[in-house]
């Protein structure tokens, strides 16, 4: 069916009228992000700028302990320093250089804070916080963990440590303004055992031999959430390549490696096609694709460093099927999406996190249709679920779960950290993701092009949230023109909408 320029005309100026009958908004549109008015519970007149955490792990206890020194920014004048800290013992806390004494250290542990109580009032300006403290390794991927697994070839008994941060878990491993909206530089040493591999964000800075192993010191990272934080450490082999001056690496345990093959064939493709899709290049040295034998499933997108169950990253030519193959694919696609969306530019509270995996999602998919149209990705997605053998299909698996009682709108108000870890459903993700493959069609691609032109330097896009960043992307209601803003604004009536 065909349609002329005028009746094209009055059927788009009708769209508003139409979205505003059929979603009507439950909540008012979100307001442009301001940092004192992001929600958590961290004051905001106390901003970290860098972090210098040095953690010396003791495998036989499953514990650790750990130093860190912190730049802050104070605003205005404060009494007391208040951060995150969950399953940690403070042993002592300085102010630029003068001790605290322990009756001024306090940890709610209900509300997962640590108040430190200064004997005067702190004037604004930069101010330097020094902590030493101890953890527990865990069993379970929850901060700093331990994995147990079984080393191909030898078949001997290993052990290795790994990370999981998100949502509120970096303060399991050190103290710290654990809120997405608090990014700041970090710098990471770790003492390990001297035939172990270790992995972070940023490439290795320098290593020394010291009494009990080596000690690593990683190169700082750019400014981000502490949720991306991550720390890999074992007997871990790699391969490695290279896309233009990024270092792309699979590394694995031991025997493992190769089987990694197929998966940084597939990295090189996709962040070529992420660089110029999103007209930004990939902004940090290298980018690893990490393989652990146990501790979390799935994958979890740390910038310059992802995680992955074995699963799904590695492939055997002789045995794996094909369907893994393309699994692979998807997720790599997926995680490697959030380096732009979710780690450079990243929400500001959790009730963006729709924009975050929803968008990761679609994105994924997209890539992965782009590369392999004998997938039939995008109509595979849209055949009936087969409840039997729990095959999502995004489409149809997100109204089966909107249709439920416990549907909630794809942006939710988001209060404590037990509500911020249950955030991550199907609503988030399939739901989500549908509404940002409708965005998609006729805006996306503009976001990163325009936030990389000479108006949208990258210091401006990164004190912006996700919602903020879409809005400095469409621009002015002038600039984008009426239709777009219109979409926009449905958008942002469907995000609020409660089926």
């Amino acid at each position: 069916m065909s349609y002329s320029i005028r009746e094209m005309r009055a059927l788009f100026s009708f769209l508003p009228a139409l979205f505003s009958l059929t979603f009507p908004v439950v909540m008012s549109a979100e307001k442009p992000f301001i940092f004192e008015d992001t929600p958590g519970k961290l004051p905001k007149n106390v901003v970290p700028t860098d972090y210098s955490i040095r953690i010396v792990p003791n495998i036989d206890k499953f514990a650790f302990t750990g130093a860190e020194t912190v730049k802050v920014k104070v605003r205005s004048p404060v009494r007391q320093l208040v951060l995150n800290a969950l399953e940690l013992e403070i042993v002592d806390a300085s102010l630029d250089g003068k001790a605290l004494p322990k009756s001024a250290i306090k940890i709610d542990k209900e509300k997962e804070l640590l108040t430190l109580a200064l004997p005067s009032e702190l004037p604004p300006g930069d101010h330097t916080l020094a902590l030493s403290f101890s953890g527990k390794i865990n069993q379970q991927g929850q901060g700093l963990f331990y994995v147990h697994y079984q080393e191909q070839g030898s078949g001997a008994q290993k052990i290795m440590l790994g990370t999981q941060f998100e949502a509120t878990d970096a303060r399991r491993f050190f103290p710290c303004w654990d809120e997405p909206a608090f990014r700041a530089r970090f710098q990471l040493t770790a003492l390990v055992p001297e035939n172990w591999l270790a992995v972070s964000n940023m490439p290795i800075a320098s290593e020394k031999k010291i009494a009990g192993g080596k000690e690593v010191r990683f190169a700082a990272t750019p400014p981000m959430s502490s949720y991306l934080n991550v720390f890999v450490a074992g007997e871990l082999d790699l391969i490695e390549s290279r896309v233009g001056p990024t270092q792309i690496r699979v590394i694995a345990t031991k025997g493992k490696a190769e089987l990694g093959r197929y998966a940084l064939e597939v990295t090189a493709q996709i962040l070529q096609y992420y660089n110029d899709y999103f007209g930004v290049p990939y902004p940090l040295p290298k980018l690893d694709q990490i393989a652990l034998p146990g501790g979390f499933g799935g994958a979890m997108e740390n910038w310059g460093g992802i995680t992955y169950y074995e699963s799904a990253l590695l492939f055997d030519p002789k045995n794996s099927s094909t369907e893994t193959k393309q699994n692979i694919y998807e997720v790599l696609a997926h995680e490697m999406a959030h380096q732009w969306f979710g780690d450079l530019v990243t929400m500001a509270w959790w009730d963006n996190l729709w924009l975050n995996e929803g968008f990761a999602s679609w994105m994924g998919t997209k890539c992965t249709a782009h590369f392999n149209p004998q997938w039939e990705v995008w109509l595979r997605r849209e055949s009936p679920r087969d409840p039997t053998r729990r095959v999502g299909i995004a489409k149809e698996a997100a109204m089966e779960g909107d249709a439920r009682s416990t549907t909630h709108p794809i942006q939710q108000l988001i209060a404590t950290e037990a509500e911020a870890n249950s955030a991550f459903d199907d609503i988030t993700y399939k739901k989500r993701s549908v509404v940002s493959a409708d965005v998609g069609k006729f805006s996306w691609r503009r976001c990163f092009p325009r936030w990389n032109s000479p108006v949208h330097h990258r210091p401006q896009v990164l004190e912006l949230d996700h919602r903020g960043f879409v809005e400095r992307a469409f621009g002015s209601f002038k600039e984008t023109g009426r239709r777009d803003r219109c979409r926009l604004d449905a958008a942002d009536r469907i995000s609020n909408r409660k089926s």
